[in-house]
């Protein structure tokens, strides 16, 4: 479908807008990827919906070599793999990371509330007369 975008003279779809996910909980995940026509000036926005277990959809780097950062990090933080990409390494969290921060089951740390350290309550000054 992707290929027949691009090649398709009608639609000659030749930019890779972008490339993204949403998690809709126990209803999966879906992957949304923008095309655009320099030639016609239209878009094309497809969704291809996975389960939550083990996510994968074709990567389409190979056809458009700017979807490449944008599967990278689409993986990264979902957990989404993109079968057939050529670089499946990590773009934005540091190595020893683990879990997909933009899935809906990552755990969240908790927050310390700490005090605010600008206003402090001191001494009132005494008013020489």
């Amino acid at each position: 479908m992707v290929r027949f975008l691009r090649d398709e003279p009608d639609f000659a779809c030749d930019y890779c807008d972008f490339t993204s996910a949403v998690d809709f909980g126990d209803q999966g995940l879906e992957v949304l990827t923008h095309l655009h026509s320099t030639v016609h000036h239209h878009d094309v926005r497809m969704k291809v919906k996975l389960q939550k277990e083990n996510p994968a959809c074709p990567s389409i780097s190979d056809l458009f070599p700017t979807a490449n950062w944008h599967e990278r990090e689409t993986m990264e933080m979902f957990g989404i793999d993109f079968e057939g990409h050529p670089q499946p390494v990590k773009l934005l969290l540091p190595e020893p990371f683990e879990g997909h921060p933009l899935r809906k089951d990552f755990p969240l740390m908790s927050r310390e509330a700490k005090p605010w350290p600008g206003a402090v309550e001191g001494e009132e000054e005494e008013e020489e007369e």
